[in-house]
């Protein structure tokens, strides 16, 4: 399907399901919430991926329309040992090279600082460790791209590990990160409106923004049945 048609079915799967939809995100954020007050943030660490796989469990219902009231919301929570060793592996994988990039960093500070500047760090050292910085930027935005359906496939197949949802969230996303990426672009105003609003908005674009991720798992995996738009004109881009 194409992006604006992905967008129009996800507005109209979440047709007089806003309600729900809210309901899910408070009693998720409660739980998520109540961890770290217990825990800190070693508690929202242990959560965050069960979390994670709740919302995708509902929305991936809202999208497919069989929502199973309180089961739809609390299901990722059966996937708990996996969920968890996902989020650890890819937080892993954001770390490493985090603190490579630190560790490089400290190096060429100190053997590029000179003594007769006042802050020590001379434009040579400046240069490599902007370099460095954006090089780990760059990274952490394919990666994302990377990792995109890494908990959908945790969601919809039981039986593979952590390390084999990722391969296969490299699989899914292999040669569509671009598109991905426009995908991802196309929510910012809304995004800018949710800021404006002091979160306000939010409770309308965080659920249409998951709804439309599903539909997009669903439509890359050749699962999703087409519908055809009955009020606009549908974008000529298309998700390849």
């Amino acid at each position: 399907m194409k992006r604006a048609e992905i967008k129009h079915k996800s507005k109209l799967d979440l047709k007089n399901g806003y309600g729900y939809a809210i309901l899910t995100m408070v009693l998720l954020n409660l739980v998520l919430f109540g961890s770290m007050t217990v825990g800190l943030f070693v508690g929202a660490i242990l959560v965050a991926g069960a979390v994670q796989c709740c919302y995708i469990s509902y929305f991936n219902d809202v999208a497919k329309h069989k929502r199973e009231s309180v089961d739809s919301t609390y299901r990722g929570f059966r996937q708990f040992a996996r969920a968890l060793s996902l989020y650890l592996w890819q937080l892993l994988y954001y770390l490493v090279p985090l603190v490579v990039i630190v560790i490089l960093s400290g190096i060429i500070t100190v053997a590029t600082s000179d003594p007769h500047i006042n802050n020590g760090l001379s434009v040579p050292g400046l240069i490599l460790t902007l370099v460095l910085s954006l090089a780990y930027a760059v990274y952490a935005i394919i990666l994302s791209l990377r990792f995109y359906f890494s908990f959908y496939v945790l969601n919809d197949e039981v039986d593979l590990s952590a390390r084999e949802c990722i391969k296969k969230s490299m699989t899914l996303t292999k040669g569509k990160c671009l598109s991905l990426f426009v995908f991802e672009l196309s929510f910012i105003g809304w995004w800018l409106l949710v800021l404006i609003t002091f979160g306000g908005m939010n409770l309308y674009v965080y659920p249409y923004y998951m709804t439309a991720k599903s539909n997009l798992y669903f439509d890359i995996k050749g699962e999703l049945t087409d519908v055809k738009s009955e009020t606009t004109k549908p974008n000529t881009e298309t998700i390849n």
